[in-house]
């Protein structure tokens, strides 16, 4: 029952909460069981509000575990690469994947604007129809905070938006093919280029290439194949063992237990 209530929140999207995210999430290394990461951002997370306390850590125990146990990759992800581009866009992705509407806002709103870019009422318009008698303005302020934190969108003028379309750090792809890949297998390149995520994520179908290029040299990949209709990558290992290569911290445990100066952090 509790994985459907999940399943449910899920649903909407609200309280992106980006900045907390990337200063709670390496806690989740040592504290990998959901309750216990609750009760350590509770009485760690820098508010005054026992209840704001509460508030955050039950959205972020929502957001990243399956109920049995925390995202350990976006949590060692955080924690290698601190609050960085890199963590922005993985954490990024790790939304994505948690809540479709945000997704499908990402797909089918934010990657189909045109050059000039978009208004926000234009959001608000796509959403209308998907999440009737519910605020739209809500889900659109949330959803362009989040893109915008994360490095998705400018703004250059009040309420219009442009999307901002460029190449992934390598790490990022890498996490990206893990997440996707979790099995070792041979993938043709279509079927990467044609993923509603690659869109959603704004990574220009030109860039692919050259990115399947650094990931065989940095070992994720073994066997990048053209042959006549067939253009295909192999994969090294599972995706678990990919996670490993790129995140030691996955191994070793994390180095700090959560990106906060110890005078801010509240005491019970």
């Amino acid at each position: 029952m509790q994985e459907i209530g999940n399943r449910s929140r899920r649903s909407y999207f609200n309280h992106p909460l980006v900045v907390e995210s990337l200063r709670c999430l390496p806690a989740a290394l040592e504290h990998p069981n959901p309750d216990d990461f609750r009760r350590y951002v509770i009485n760690h997370v820098p508010q005054n509000s026992l209840k704001g306390r509460k508030r955050i850590a039950g959205y972020l125990r929502q957001r990243f575990s399956d109920g049995r146990t925390m995202n350990l990759p976006l949590a060692a992800a955080v924690a290698e690469f601190g609050d960085s581009r890199i963590s922005r866009e993985i954490l990024y992705f790790e939304l994505l994947r948690v809540y479709p509407l945000f997704a499908e806002i990402a797909t089918h709103w934010l990657a189909e604007l045109p050059e000039e870019g978009g208004s926000r009422e234009s959001l608000k318009q796509f959403l209308a129809a998907r999440i009737p008698g519910r605020s739209t303005e809500k889900v659109a302020k949330d959803s362009l905070t989040t893109m915008k934190q994360c490095g998705k969108i400018s703004r250059p003028r009040t309420a219009w938006y442009r999307a901002l379309w460029s190449p992934p750090p390598l790490e990022v792809f890498l996490y990206v093919l893990a997440a996707l890949y979790p099995e070792p297998a041979v993938v043709p390149v279509e079927s990467l280029l044609n993923h509603p995520l690659r869109r959603a994520m704004l990574w220009p179908h030109a860039s692919m290439e050259e990115l399947l290029q650094q990931a065989a040299r940095a070992g994720h990949i073994s066997k990048i194949a053209r042959l006549d209709q067939y253009h295909q990558f192999t994969l090294v290992g599972s995706g678990a063992e990919r996670f490993q290569r790129l995140l030691p911290d996955l191994a070793r445990g994390p180095r700090q237990p959560a990106l906060f100066d110890l005078e801010q952090e509240v005491k019970r």
